[in-house]
Order: C-alpha cells, then structure tokens, then sequence
C-alpha cells in the first residue's frame, strides 16, 4: 500500500451556472492494483479508470459508513472479458478494491498499433454493466460503432441509468511499465441551469479541452473557469485509498468449507499453498500444518 496518499474526490457547487462538479484523483489507488494484479499495460490503464468511475459514483451514493457500490462489467467483445470494482464508504473516506477478467493481454500490450486501437481490441465495442447498491440495481448495456471508451460507461451511470444531467471524463495514463496518472471529472446541472451553459460545457469536454486538463493537474478552481461556471464553492473533500477486508483468517475460513477430500488431497501433497485473492491480488500462504489443522 501506498503511504500518504494523495487519492481523493473534491465536489463543489457552482452557484452562478447551477452546476456541481466533482473531480477524482485516485493514481495511487491505481498503481496498488496495477501491482498487486501483476497487470500488463491495457488492463493497468483500464483498471485505473475505472477505479476513477467507483470513487465518482461511490462518493455520489455511498451517504453513510458501511456502506457499499459494486460495478462490474462484462465486455463480451473484448479481450480483458470484463471487471469488477468496489468502493466502500469509511469513517477515514473511501475504499476501493477490485479487478480485471484477464490482466495481461498478448498481442496487445505488446502491440505497436496506435492506442485508440489497442484499447478497443481490449474492451470491444460493447458492454454490459451493472452498479449494485443497498438501495438498489442500476443495470444499463452500451453498444457503439466506432469505440467503447471507460468514460462512456461512467457518463451512461449518470445520465441513462440515474437520469442525471451530466458530462464526464475518464483520463488515465501510464509511463515506463506503470499507471502514472488516473483522474476523472463529473460535471452536473442542475434543472434550473439554462441550456447556453450547458452547451458551452459540452464543447469542452468534446473538442478535448477537459482531458487535456486532467491530464495537466487541473484543480477545480481551473475547471470551473474551463467550462465557464463562475466561482466554485467546495462541498466536500474525501480521501480515497486502495483496501481490501480479505484476511489470513478468513483464506481459513474458506479452506474450512471446502469437501473434506478436497481438503485433504492438499493436505496430502505435503507443501505449502498460495491462496490469492481475487479482488486485491494478494498472496495468502497455507502451511501444510495448517492444512492438517484443518482437517
């Protein structure tokens, strides 16, 4: 894990347009995952982005301690097959774990197509997604003809599945074998915001101004003159980290229900076991002593 973390959602409100934006940093999240999956380059990227779109609308729905938002992804035409992220609300902020289907991806990230390509090989032009909460399922499926793009995905939350009026940006880069920046904006307006502001913020969330802002460090003060929504008054800043609530205890636990011949077939081969887990990457070793403990 990464100590000090810089992670973190900033919101704040903007009076003056009738917009609220919420800006997601979560680098060090991303590069946790990325090494604890042991991820190639595309499924890294993509891993981190979507960690961005967990920490967005984990800090909108997520009210109370406790509480928990999964999104998973089925990308039937792509190679990475799929994902699965969790952000949980904390007292200390947000907690986000999760993975890809598949982390490395021959021919691809080995690839020298350029990366518009390569991204669509791995994510396919369709996707299936679902956003579980307490309070409810949002389910919604994206198809396109040209790419499917993380932003997509986390734009269609807002607007198709939770009938928001909302744009948004997914930016994640990555240098020399590692995720070296993963951020993301969400901008909202409200009902009684007028359609000129509105349009004049799409423009630059289309024409690319937004990403290359992310991609630059902007802060929210720097956005909000960006898309011309006046002063922002900050609402809420949440630190945002990677944590996982897998244990020795329960790897145990979980060899305890397996079948009693199972068990003990293991037991039999007399070497220690690596138990992995599946939505952190890592390791658990199991002694043959504790194996025999067991049974």
């Amino acid at each position: 894990m990464i100590l000090n973390s810089l992670d973190r959602v900033r919101v704040a409100e903007c009076p003056a347009a009738h917009a609220r934006l919420s800006l997601a940093n979560v680098t060090d999240t991303a590069r946790t995952l990325e090494r604890n999956h042991l991820c190639g380059p595309i499924a890294g990227l993509v891993q981190a982005e979507l960690a961005c779109c967990a920490a967005l609308m984990g800090q909108d729905r997520l009210d109370a301690p406790g509480r928990t938002l999964a999104l998973r992804v089925a990308l039937p035409g792509g190679a990475l097959g799929g994902a699965h992220l969790e952000c949980a609300r904390t007292p200390q902020g947000l907690a986000i774990r999760g993975y890809t289907r598949q982390k490395v991806l021959p021919g691809i990230d080995d690839g020298d197509a350029p990366d518009e390509t390569l991204f669509d090989r791995a994510m396919g032009r369709s996707a299936h997604c679902a956003v579980v909460t307490a309070a409810g399922d949002s389910h919604f499926d994206l198809a396109f003809d040209d790419r499917l793009t993380v932003t997509d995905i986390l734009e269609d939350y807002f607007v198709s599945a939770l009938g928001r009026n909302a744009l948004a940006q997914v930016s994640a880069a990555s240098k020399v074998g590692y995720v070296e920046c993963a951020h993301a904006l969400l901008c909202e307006f409200h009902p009684e915001a007028d359609d000129e502001a509105y349009e004049r913020a799409r423009q630059a969330f289309d024409d690319g101004a937004v990403q290359d802002a992310l991609d630059g460090g902007a802060d929210l003060a720097a956005m909000a003159r960006l898309l011309g929504l006046g002063a922002p008054e900050p609402v809420a800043d949440v630190p945002v980290r990677f944590a996982c609530g897998c244990s020795a205890q329960k790897v145990l636990a979980m060899l305890r229900a397996l079948p009693r011949a199972d068990l003990a077939a293991m037991a039999a081969e007399n070497r220690p076991s690596d138990i992995y887990c599946h939505m952190c990457g890592k390791c658990y070793t199991v002694t043959p002593e504790q194996l025999k403990a067991l049974l």
